[in-house]
């Protein structure tokens, strides 16, 4: 006579996608939750497995393992409707609000299992053609990582073998390249062209080595331009009062300057750069003490 525990599965609820009345979203549905079916340890009333037992065979009374009820689901009658009720709960919990509405009447959790599947597994023509413009049609958003990309056409193909129409690898392989977004067409063409036939993994993996290749492309080209302005060289000020570098003559903290002698005027015309003119001879200044003088006033703005 085995017995039964069950396992609180609420914090696996979660983890199990909502089914809405998505075509799409029913195979994930339904391989989710039977894994937490499993785990609960109703899974095999919830298939079929485990038929009721037409006659009670034990005591009315529960029996309890420490904090856990122990159900005899093979022997008892009470204990199989026990335990396909909250089967039935945990099903309904990964429902849409209408969906749960719509099936809340259907018992046993056999039967609201089976209605369910046989609802989405109907081969229909309309979800074939659903599923296939799903897969064939799919486009890549460079927005978005490639990972989900990748992800999107492994689930759509995924999808197809749900209606008998799994597509081969190559196939997959063909639909991830060619639905890749026009920023990615170097990488798209050299493996679309490549004189080897590339293999789903090689695909991936070439696609996910050039998105890293991208990102420190794009690292680089950051650190250049700002080594750019760095190295640019920065414009200084001059100050027609007196002649500093450093401020402009509003700001002159020299005003007493202000008023020199026309000479002192014409030294600051000459050096906004009116030619000046020096005797021949051992006099003069020499043709490297003017390029000196010309570099240190190149970089400055005089005002």
């Amino acid at each position: 006579m085995p017995a039964w525990t069950v396992q609180n599965p609420s914090a696996l609820i979660g983890n199990v996608p909502v089914l809405d009345g998505n075509s799409v979203t029913f195979p994930a549905w339904r391989t989710q939750l039977e894994d937490l079916l499993a785990i609960q340890g109703v899974h095999d009333i919830v298939t079929g497995k485990l038929p009721r037992p037409e006659t009670d065979q034990k005591e009315a009374k529960p029996i309890a393992q420490g904090s856990q009820r122990v159900y005899f689901a093979e022997e008892s009658g009470t204990d199989w409707d026990s335990l396909s009720e909250v089967a039935r709960a945990t099903m309904k919990m990964t429902l849409s609000v209408d969906l749960a509405i719509r099936y809340k009447d259907l018992k046993p959790a056999s039967l609201l299992f089976k209605t369910i599947c046989d609802a989405y597994e109907k081969n229909t023509r309309a979800r074939r053609m659903m599923l296939e413009d799903s897969f064939w049609c799919a486009r890549h958003d460079s927005s978005q990582p490639i990972a989900k990309w990748i992800a999107k056409i492994r689930n759509a193909a995924s999808d197809l073998k749900s209606v008998k129409l799994t597509p081969a690898d190559q196939q997959i392989c063909d639909r991830l390249l060619r639905g890749l977004d026009n920023t990615w067409k170097p990488i798209r063409d050299h493996l679309v062209y490549s004189p080897n036939e590339i293999s789903l993994d090689d695909a991936i993996g070439a696609l996910e080595a050039h998105k890293v290749s991208m990102q420190v492309t794009f690292d680089h080209s950051g650190d250049n331009y700002a080594a750019a302005a760095v190295a640019k060289p920065k414009k200084r000020l001059g100050c027609w009062n007196c002649g500093q570098t450093g401020h402009h003559s509003s700001a002159c903290p020299n005003p007493s300057l202000k008023n020199k002698s026309n000479a002192t005027a014409k030294s600051a015309v000459v050096r906004a750069g009116a030619t000046s003119a020096a005797p021949l001879g051992n006099g003069g200044p020499s043709d490297d003490e003017d390029d000196d003088s010309f570099d240190e006033e190149i970089d400055v703005v005089w005002g």
